[in-house]
C-alpha cells in the first residue's frame, strides 16, 4: 500500500478543541500533509495553529478573509490537496489509531471511492484527556445502520464486516478524483445540514462504491470543549433549516434515490412524511427522558 492521503480540515471558532485532537492528526500514518482552513475565524485560532505547525506533518494553513462557510472551505482544501486521496477531518473529531492506514486499506481492498469507518460520539470534560475515550463496541442488528427514512446513520454501530453505503459521516476518506467530477453545494443554508449526505449521493449517483468499515474508529468530541464555535445554531433554527435542506436534497437526488434506493412518490409527498416521522421520534425521546439530555457517551 503506498498511497498517500492529505487530512483537510476546515475550522471555525474552535480553537480549544482544534488543539486537542490535533495529536491524532499527526500521528496517522500515510499522510503527505495536513490543510487547514480558517474561517474567518474570531477566536486564537491563528495563534493556536501556528504554534501546532511545528510537527512531523507538513501543514499548509488557509484563512478566509471573511466567513465563506463550510461547503466552500472544504472545496478550497480539496483545491490545494495532490495525493490520489483526501480525508475529511473536523476540528471536534479525534481519530483513533491507525484511521487514515485503515480506510486507506479498505478502499483498495474493496475498489471504493469513499470509505469512512465508526464515529463513536463520546462525552469529555473541560480538561480532554485522549486516554478516556471508551468505544463501546456495540453491534448492529443484521447490520443495519442506515435509515432512508430519516437519513440518518447508526456511525457508532459495529457491523460483522465492511458494508455497502448509500452516504456516510463526514470523516471519510475519498478518491480526489471524484471532485473533478463534483463537489460541496453551496447552496444549503443556515447550518449547512445535508451538505455532506447531498456530496455522498452526488458520488454515488457518478457510480463511485461507497462503504462503511468497522475496523477503524473515531470518537466525535462531545460537552464543553466544542460548545462554540463550528456550525452551530439554536434548536428551533436547527428544525427550520433541517427540513428545508432536506427537501432541497431529496428534491436534487429525487430521481436517483426512486431508481437506485427504492424511493416512492414524490419529493413532496416524502418530505411531508419526513416531518411527521422527525416530530414523532422527537416527542417519544422527550418522553423517555421526561426532557432531559438522554446522552451518556
Amino acid at each position: 500500500m503506498s498511497s498517500s492521503v492529505t487530512i483537510l480540515i476546515p475550522t471555525f471558532n474552535r480553537a480549544r478543541s482544534l488543539e486537542a485532537v490535533w495529536s491524532s492528526y499527526i500521528s496517522q500514518e500515510a499522510v503527505d500533509k495536513i490543510v487547514l482552513v480558517d474561517d474567518a475565524s474570531t477566536d486564537d485560532t491563528q495563534e493556536v495553529v501556528h504554534r501546532l505547525q511545528d510537527g512531523p506533518v507538513s501543514v499548509e494553513f488557509v484563512r478566509n478573509d471573511a466567513r465563506r462557510g463550510q461547503q466552500l472551505s472544504r472545496m478550497e482544501a480539496v483545491s490545494r490537496a495532490r495525493t490520489e486521496w483526501v480525508l475529511f477531518g473536523e476540528d471536534d473529531v479525534y481519530l483513533g489509531a491507525g484511521y487514515v492506514k485503515g480506510l486507506l486499506r479498505c478502499a483498495e481492498e474493496l475498489q471504493a471511492g469513499i470509505v469512512a469507518g465508526r464515529c463513536v460520539s463520546v462525552l469529555v470534560p473541560a480538561e480532554f484527556d485522549p486516554t478516556s475515550l471508551v468505544d463501546p463496541r456495540r453491534q448492529a442488528h443484521n447490520n443495519s445502520i442506515f435509515d432512508l427514512a430519516r437519513f440518518e446513520m447508526d456511525c457508532g454501530a459495529v457491523t460483522s464486516e465492511p458494508v455497502r453505503a448509500p452516504y456516510l459521516h463526514s470523516v471519510a476518506i475519498i478518491r480526489r478524483a471524484i471532485f473533478d467530477r463534483t463537489g460541496f453545494d453551496p447552496g444549503y443554508r443556515g447550518n449547512a445540514c445535508r451538505e455532506e449526505t447531498d456530496f455522498y449521493l452526488s458520488a454515488g449517483r457518478l457510480g463511485a462504491a461507497l462503504y462503511f468499515t468497522p475496523n477503524v474508529v473515531c470518537y466525535h468530541l462531545r460537552g464543553p470543549i466544542s460548545a462554540v464555535g463550528g456550525q452551530r445554531i439554536n434548536r428551533l433554527a436547527v428544525e427550520y433549516w433541517n427540513v428545508l435542506n432536506t427537501h432541497r436534497m431529496v428534491s436534487k437526488h429525487w430521481a436517483y434515490l426512486k431508481s437506485d434506493l427504492g424511493f416512492r412518490g414524490t419529493p413532496m409527498v416524502w418530505i411531508l412524511g419526513y416531518v411527521a416521522r422527525r416530530q414523532i421520534a422527537q416527542a417519544k425521546r422527550l418522553v423517555s427522558t421526561r426532557g432531559r439530555s438522554s446522552f451518556r457517551g
